[in-house]
């Protein structure tokens, strides 16, 4: 009788073990995927709701110093989040507070409805994620809604490795001129180009572009960089920024990430900017100009 008590209290108690070691592992599991899921609604939050106040000042802003602020401004929202450099600075050449330079452009207002996450292997933390946006233009008491998508890929320490933010089909859903708008370039899958206009742009006054290369700084050094401007309706031609040969990067960068431009362009419709490296097409963007 004692033996055979015995065997309960010992089976009884390996249940019990086993019972507590899954509630432990569940518990752990469930704690990291709301750890990655902060961290990842936390960059989607700062990248997709605004333009901010303070992000609209800097852009409206006519110091010198503008781009740098705007950098300053970028770290203080994202970089804490992303696991390195590399990351961080993949990241920000994709997205950042690119994403909402359009919306500021056109007046638009973003903010976050709803956010969905779906994690995609049970190993690994990636996650794809569905955010509903609802956005309104200044002055209209007319919203509307729209959906952009997404991937993030995190380490054990809930920083984000990649991450992925399908915002063209988004834009794309757009007015027709907003459908030839085109603020990057890409050649085999690769983007080698994007544009970030002032976004007060309109015709008759100059103001500042920033121009991201992504290609790395031996590919300009050494070589003459020019930038033109081409009106798509009626072939108007103007120079934005005249042949000169590269010898530095950006500064504060080791590439041409933050190169900055300033010019006019006398009307306003669809243009087509240009960049020719040693007199060869090298990349080029559509841009709106308001009149």
């Amino acid at each position: 009788m004692k033996i055979r008590m015995s065997k309960f209290f010992a089976t009884a108690f390996f249940i019990l073990l086993l019972l507590m070691v899954v509630g432990c592992t569940e518990k752990k599991e469930t704690k990291t995927q709301d750890e990655n899921i902060k961290t990842i609604e936390a960059v989607l939050q700062n990248s997709l709701t605004g333009p901010s106040d303070e992000m609209k000042q800097i852009l409206n802003s006519e110091s010198g110093k503008k781009f740098e602020a705007l950098n300053q401004y970028e770290q203080k929202l994202f970089k804490d989040y992303f696991a390195n450099e590399t990351s961080y600075t993949d990241f920000l050449n994709s997205y950042g507070s690119l994403v909402m330079i359009q919306p500021n452009s056109d007046y638009y207002n973003f903010k976050i409805k709803n956010i969905e996450y779906e994690k995609v292997d049970a190993k690994d933390s990636v996650y794809n994620f569905s955010v509903e946006l609802q956005f309104q233009k200044e002055g209209s008491e007319k919203s509307e809604a729209g959906i952009v998508t997404g991937q993030a890929n995190l380490t054990e320490e809930h920083k984000i490795e990649g991450m992925l933010i399908r915002t063209k089909d988004f834009w794309s859903s757009r007015s027709k001129e907003s459908n030839e708008i085109r603020d990057k370039y890409a050649k085999d899958g690769k983007v080698l180009l994007l544009v970030a206009p002032d976004p007060s742009l309109s015709a008759g006054k100059p103001y500042g572009y920033l121009f991201n290369f992504t290609a790395p700084f031996e590919t300009f050094k050494g070589k003459e960089l020019a930038i033109y401007a081409y009106h798509k309706e009626t072939g108007e031609k103007i120079t934005g920024f005249s042949p000169e040969t590269i010898k530095e990067p950006s500064t504060g960068y080791s590439t041409l990430e933050r190169f900055t431009v300033t010019f006019a362009v006398p009307k306003s419709g669809l243009w087509r900017y240009e960049v020719v490296l040693d007199g060869e097409f090298y990349a080029d963007v559509v841009l709106a100009v308001k009149e």
